[in-house]
C-alpha cells in the first residue's frame, strides 16, 4: 500500500500519512467490511481514496525513483538503468491520475483488472482502456530508451 500511495502522490511523507490514515480508517470501518472483495482490494481502495483526498488539498510534487532503485542496482549497467528509471518516473508523473493509478496497480502491484476496477470504482473495461492509453503514452515518452 505504501508503494502505491508513494507512486500516486510522488511524496514519501504524504504517502506515509495516507497509508497511516488508510489503516486507521480501515480499522474503524472493519465492522462494515462485507467481504464482497478481498481485504487487499478493500485496503487499496481506502488508500486510493485517502490519496485523492490529499491530492485535492495539495499540488502534486515531482516523482523520485525509490520504488525502482533495486531494479537499477541489479542490471549490468546501473547508470543506464538509473536513467531509464528517472525517465519512467517523469513519464508516470505526466500521466493523468487514473492512467497512472491503473498502471501502478497492474504493473507494480500485479492486481487483476477486476481488482483494479473494484479499487478505483470503475469497470474492467475502463481499466483496460486506461491501461492501454497509459502504456501508449509511456511508450511514446520512453521511445528514446528502446
Amino acid at each position: 500500500m505504501f508503494r502505491y500511495a508513494r507512486r500516486l502522490l510522488n511524496d514519501r511523507g504524504d504517502a506515509e500519512e495516507v497509508v497511516q490514515d488508510a489503516f486507521i480508517a480501515a480499522w474503524q470501518a472493519i465492522p462494515d467490511f462485507r467481504g464482497d472483495s478481498s481485504l487487499r482490494t478493500w485496503l487499496f481502495t481506502i488508500t486510493g481514496r485517502k490519496a485523492i483526498d490529499l491530492l485535492r488539498k495539495k499540488r502534486p510534487v515531482p516523482v523520485d525513483n525509490d520504488a525502482f532503485t533495486s531494479l537499477a542496482a541489479t542490471g549490468p549497467d546501473p547508470g543506464t538503468h538509473a536513467g531509464l528509471l528517472e525517465a519512467l518516473d517523469a513519464a508516470l508523473a505526466e500521466l493523468p491520475y487514473l492512467q497512472r493509478a491503473v498502471w501502478l496497480l497492474r504493473e507494480i502491484e500485479q492486481m487483476s483488472y477486476a481488482e483494479i476496477a473494484t479499487t478505483l470504482h470503475t469497470t474492467p473495461t475502463v481499466v483496460r482502456g486506461q491501461l492501454a492509453r497509459g502504456r501508449a503514452a509511456l511508450k511514446e515518452r520512453l521511445k528514446d530508451w528502446r
